[in-house]
């Protein structure tokens, strides 16, 4: 059954501001606030749920994942047929410092028409960097040892117009965008599941928000349910 939304009070606009890209944050976690169980398990939304995060691919302009979510996962980052039907793909995004992703990733080899950038440093290895520009994707040095996701995003708004751009995770790019104070909209969907500790990930890594009021403001603006997932909506400021 489609998702239906029992709450709604606005809609934030997404426009990009002055020099970048107006960020959402998307992202599937357990009751505890993880994004994968101490085994790696991320089976966490409904097939309902899929369908509306393959639809929110279908209308932004890029997508932007971190080189761990690449390993674990290997996504494909474009719209899939089995839950939404769409001419239209994101340009996709990794952030991948020591230029790690393996050649047969699904990034590089699904739909090779659709553009993919790679934004690494001044780590990754001058053949693999021309391999992979020889097969079609982008690579582009922003940092020394750490890719500079400020100077990204102005790349991708400059150079490429991106005007929405979605970030899926993991938990550390997730952490560097909030604690970088460069998100603007969240939609996170609950499952009624718990992982407790161990090695589970959680939904932000590498930041730590030690008062209330240091933490980002978060405004609930819808709530939908889907399946057995429940989505907040949130603008982030």
């Amino acid at each position: 059954m489609p998702c239906q939304t029992v709450y709604i009070s606005k809609q934030t606009p997404w426009e990009p501001k002055d020099w970048r890209p107006f960020v959402i944050v998307s992202c599937a976690i357990s009751l505890d606030g993880k994004l994968a169980s101490s085994c790696g398990d991320t089976r966490l939304s409904s097939y309902d749920d899929k369908v509306e995060v393959h639809k929110l691919r279908s209308k932004v302009d890029a997508i932007l994942v971190g080189i761990n979510t690449i390993l674990s996962d290997d996504p494909h980052l474009t719209v899939s047929d089995k839950y939404y039907k769409s001419e239209k793909h994101p340009i996709r995004v990794v952030l991948d410092s020591k230029l790690r992703i393996p050649m047969d990733a699904e990034v590089i080899t699904r739909r090779p028409e659709v553009k993919t950038i790679i934004a690494t440093t001044k780590l990754a290895p001058k053949e693999k960097i021309g391999e992979l520009r020889r097969r079609g994707v982008d690579v582009i040095i922003l940092g020394e040892e750490k890719v500079d996701i400020r100077q990204l995003l102005g790349y991708l708004r400059e150079r490429l117009n991106v005007r929405v751009l979605m970030v899926e995770g993991g938990g550390y790019v997730l952490g560097s965008f909030f604690k970088e104070k460069l998100v603007d909209y969240l939609r996170v969907s609950v499952t009624p599941v718990l992982f407790g500790e161990g090695n589970s990930i959680s939904m932000i890594r590498g930041v730590i928000f030690c008062k209330i009021e240091d933490s980002p403001k978060l405004e609930l603006e819808r709530i939908d349910i889907c399946g057995h997932n429940v989505v907040l909506h949130f603008a982030v400021s």
